[in-house]
């Protein structure tokens, strides 16, 4: 989730582009997670940016490893 957080300059710039309290985004930085009723936001103001950010890319970096999936990978 870092590397999504990662993509703006500062909290309060990608507070600003999805409309949200800066303090509301560090928490979920904190928390290492976005919630979901916010990822068209935010990835629709990482398009704005043209910042390297889908939706794939966004829920990929949300998934919480399930127990077995490293052996059911290899």
């Amino acid at each position: 989730m870092e590397s999504i957080f990662a993509l703006w300059p500062s909290m309060a710039e990608l507070a600003r582009d999805i409309g949200e309290n800066e303090v509301t985004v560090r928490a979920w930085k904190r928390r290492g997670s976005i919630p979901a009723s916010k990822h068209v936001a935010v990835v629709e103001a990482a398009r704005k940016r043209d910042l390297n950010l889908d939706y794939e890319r966004l829920a990929r970096a949300c998934a919480k490893p399930v127990e077995g999936d490293a052996e059911r990978a290899a």
